[in-house]
């Protein structure tokens, strides 16, 4: 299914009237408490959910008042030997079958936040918005950037990028207009990062079409220039062969070059034919092994976002909440999620006060 979710997205706009909750739940075959709603705007949070479709449902938004859908940007895993995924396992599969029948593209990793920029859906409002992976609007807690009152402050991912465009690309609006979503890796200085950013900026990872599509690479080059955007660097292609060992010892020689360039490392896509577009990342094991420590400040940061977001009977799941807290902290690392737990042991989620159906 996730290797049509483009299509499933075109039929969820046809079959599913109104939005809601509980009707997308049902349309996708995922858990209900995976959606969080904030006015008009529900998201899907993957929240630890191993269903294969999830991992590419992540982040996308689904607005009740224009009945319009803006897709997410998938997590993207290392090849299976690193992880036990069964995700990244058939992932890896249809990697191989597009080595052969296919394209497959190396692109360089950029170490920062993924920014999508979007039109609401009716072309009678002038307004853009900034999507994390988890937040329809970039108002996740800016983390990890040794600010201890960093609420207090405002700052937040989507005005940051708001910043940026409005500085270096402005002709990324005139895109957003015709439809199209832009992905965006945003790279700040002050954020703690694994490869520090020398300066702000926002690099053109990908583009979405108005069809839910990710474009090639062809096209993506040539929005890139059309539109004077900066675009994330091409390693190289990938071709022939669709032999574990032999793509296994490609991707190793990949993490060799990241180490021997500095760099986060690389992502593989893929696409066989008219598919869905195919991702696998690739990173050395510096980068692999490093762990980002977060404040106990950035830490409740984001569980209060968390508790925004979901209802209290969610929370009151453990598992289900240290799965929303690392996906809002941007990482699943061994240690940073030793931290939610040791966090969420001195907590009692399902105790909160209540109101209207969600924790305040």
């Amino acid at each position: 299914m996730y290797l049509e979710i483009a299509e499933k997205l075109r039929a969820c706009a046809q079959a599913v009237n109104p939005f809601t909750r509980e009707a997308l739940a049902e349309f996708f075959g995922v858990g209900i408490g995976s959606f969080s709603q904030d006015g008009p705007a529900i998201t899907y949070h993957q929240s630890g959910s191993h269903a294969p479709i999830s991992y590419v449902l992540k982040g996308t938004i689904f607005f009740t008042d224009t009945r319009s859908i803006i897709r997410g940007y998938p997590r993207i895993l290392p090849a299976s030997d690193y992880t036990t995924d069964r995700f990244a396992a058939t992932q890896e599969r249809n990697l191989f079958r597009a080595l052969r029948d296919g394209e497959v593209i190396v692109e360089k990793k950029e170490d920062g936040v993924n920014i999508r920029l979007y039109k609401r859906g009716d072309k009678r409002q002038d307004k853009y918005l900034f999507a994390t992976r988890d937040v329809y609007d970039g108002s996740n807690p800016l983390v990890s950037a040794g600010i201890e009152n960093v609420r207090g402050l405002g700052i937040d991912y989507g005005s940051q990028a708001r910043l940026l465009l409005d500085k270096k690309y402005l002709l990324a609006y005139k895109l957003a207009d015709l439809g199209y979503v832009p992905c965006f890796e945003m790279t700040l200085p002050e954020i703690e990062t694994v490869i520090p950013a020398d300066q702000p900026d926002m690099i053109l990872i990908d583009v979405i079409d108005p069809d839910h599509q990710f474009v090639d690479r062809l096209e993506k080059e040539r929005i890139a220039e059309d539109y004077r955007l900066k675009l994330i660097e091409l390693q190289g292609r990938l071709v022939g062969g669709s032999e574990a060992g032999d793509v296994y010892k490609r991707l190793r020689s990949l993490e060799h070059l990241a180490s021997r360039d500095g760099i986060e490392g690389y992502v593989v896509k893929g696409r066989i034919e008219q598919s869905d577009q195919l991702f696998l990342k690739v990173k050395p094991a510096s980068v692999r092994d490093a762990h980002r420590i977060f404040s106990l400040a950035d830490l409740k940061a984001v569980w209060e976002s968390v508790v925004e977001d979901f209802t209290a009977k969610d929370l009151a799941d453990l598992d289900f909440a240290e799965e929303a807290m690392l996906d809002y902290l941007g990482t699943h690392g061994r240690n940073t999620r030793w931290q939610v737990q040791d966090f969420l042991a001195g907590k009692k989620p399902g105790e909160e006060e209540e109101t209207d159906g969600y924790v305040r």
